[in-house]
């Protein structure tokens, strides 16, 4: 497996990228990226052509995450102004705004079969999660104190909840804290499950295995530099991967589960062999910390190779091609 440089663009927002999502091909719509970044817009980007189609405002203020429904049509970004915007992707129409107090709104993400948005709920010590029919507030998942069984509520014990990310049967939501503990919850139940525990600092980023065999299996990136695999469900820490210079502020894994990206503050992106546990190839195109990597649709001639697509506080987009 590698990755291939396939382009970058500079100055692709007119300051620092903090998030990036892809909406999936269906039928003849092609696969899309979506950019959000501290200039306050989200941007849509044709990946073929390494062009922006799109610049999206109303947000009034950085974009902290983009995410987009499995349908295609809809997406979703979330601002440090607290609000979330849902709007349509050929049109930019807004679909619905949703609002949360200050510093409550964070990372999202659809649920796979696209009926909930999850939102990390930051200073709120939980996950919102959405009706994604009438954009009702259906469920508060609060985390416990720990060694207790209530949510917490003196703001000492607070976890401050950055990342979130769904199982592929979207049975199980996680959730990373700024404490270095994550969280699991039984959607269904709307239920605490357990801490998963062994980062000692921020956890940013989160995301399970796609694969429905191992749907357990959970990657985590963190500010401690490492990043770890745990089997969700059974509460394991199963192994720790460091190579990063610094803090490790996203991971995705690849459509096959073969491999993880991850993008640092060190400005490296690097490519890891899950079997070999270790880091096959590192990518200096960046010249600032790589905010978010995320892998693309695999390609519908071959089902093993995607792209992959990272961005930075130097205002860029990198493309790659993984095989």
């Amino acid at each position: 497996m590698k990755l291939a440089s396939l382009d970058s663009i500079q100055n692709a927002h007119e300051d620092s990228l903090w998030t990036a999502a892809w909406v999936r091909s269906t039928g003849d719509k092609p696969a899309l990226l979506l950019t959000g970044g501290l200039d306050e817009t989200v941007r849509i980007w044709d990946p073929t052509k390494f062009t922006c189609l799109q610049t999206n405002t109303g947000h009034c203020l950085g974009v902290v995450s983009v995410t987009a429904h499995p349908n295609r049509r809809i997406a979703a970004s979330a601002s440090i102004d607290s609000f979330i915007r849902v709007f349509e992707v050929d049109t930019n129409n807004t679909i619905a705004t949703l609002e949360a107090p200050p510093s409550e709104v964070w990372q999202l993400q659809f649920s796979p079969d696209g009926g909930t948005l999850a939102a990390a709920g930051g200073g709120s010590s939980s996950v919102k999660l959405w009706d994604t029919t009438q954009w009702q507030l259906i469920a508060t998942l609060s985390i416990p104190r720990q060694g207790g069984t209530q949510p917490s509520e003196k703001s000492g014990n607070k976890k401050f909840v950055l990342s979130v990310a769904w199982n592929p049967d979207g049975r199980l939501l996680a959730c990373g804290s700024v404490d270095g503990t994550i969280s699991v919850f039984d959607v269904a139940r709307a239920k605490f499950l357990h801490f998963l525990e062994g980062h000692s600092m921020p956890v940013r980023s989160l995301v399970f295995s796609p694969s429905h065999h191992d749907s357990r299996i959970l990657f985590s990136a963190s500010d401690d530099g490492h990043v770890h695999v745990y089997d969700a469900e059974g509460k394991t820490l199963l192994t720790s991967l460091s190579g990063h210079a610094s803090w490790v502020l996203s991971v995705d894994v690849s459509p096959d589960g073969a491999a993880i990206a991850t993008g640092s503050s060190d400005k490296t992106v690097r490519l890891w062999d899950l079997k070999m546990r270790a880091a096959t190839q590192t990518l200096t195109n960046h010249t600032d910390q790589v905010w978010s990597v995320a892998f693309g649709p695999t390609s519908r001639t071959d089902v093993r190779s995607c792209m992959l697509a990272s961005v930075s506080d130097d205002k860029s987009i990198s493309f790659y091609q993984y095989s």
